[in-house]
């Protein structure tokens, strides 16, 4: 099993770039030893014009995770901000290991983690602007938690650049445990690939 699901904290960063370059991001430890990389394949020089264009948004992204040699973990399929917003997370070769999946439009950004079947594992009570992200397991026991770091306003406005702390409080299960770890990633692409700009 890849570090990146063992590792008490994580560091997610999304290096700061063009949004049509692609949504990226690197998983670091609590050390700064690069545990995974993700990215987009396949992204047309068309589409890419349109999403800059557009301002970064669109219907929806996928990446592929990888550990730090390049052997391939799953991905993460996002749709865009909505009230139905939905990241898939899965194997290499396409089998569902679950997803977060946003509860309505009530306030604050909450989701709901559920397992390949649908069945709920536990839940995000994020803030009511996004930053904070309480992770609770299906008895409600504070399991983890997940911040968004703030970078200044014009990074934050302007740029791809985004970043995220991740504290796993206590040994999780199968499949909580793979959630939590790429839970920020989903949470970028559903909130925020929307807000990129081409500047930087």
């Amino acid at each position: 099993m890849s570090d990146l699901f063992s590792s008490p904290v994580l560091r997610v960063d999304q290096p700061r770039g063009v949004p049509g370059a692609g949504s990226r991001y690197r998983v670091f430890d609590g050390r700064g030893t690069l545990l995974a990389t993700a990215g987009e394949r396949g992204v047309s020089r068309l589409r890419k014009a349109a999403r800059v264009a557009g301002g970064g948004g669109g219907k929806g992204r996928t990446v592929h995770v990888e550990n730090a040699q390049g052997v391939p973990l799953l991905s993460v399929a996002a749709s865009g901000p909505t009230a139905s917003a939905r990241a898939q997370v899965s194997t290499p070769d396409g089998a569902a290991i679950g997803a977060l999946q946003k509860v309505g439009e009530a306030a604050g950004h909450r989701y709901t983690l559920l397992d390949h079947a649908g069945r709920p594992v536990g839940r995000l009570d994020g803030s009511r602007f996004g930053y904070k992200f309480p992770v609770l397991d299906g008895y409600g026991a504070h399991v983890a938690q997940i911040e968004k770091k703030l970078k200044g306003v014009a990074t934050e406005l302007l740029t791809t650049a985004d970043r995220y702390s991740v504290e796993i409080l206590r040994p999780l299960h199968d499949p909580l445990r793979v959630l939590v770890a790429v839970a920020a990633i989903g949470i970028d692409l559903m909130l925020y690939e929307g807000k990129d700009w081409p500047v930087g």
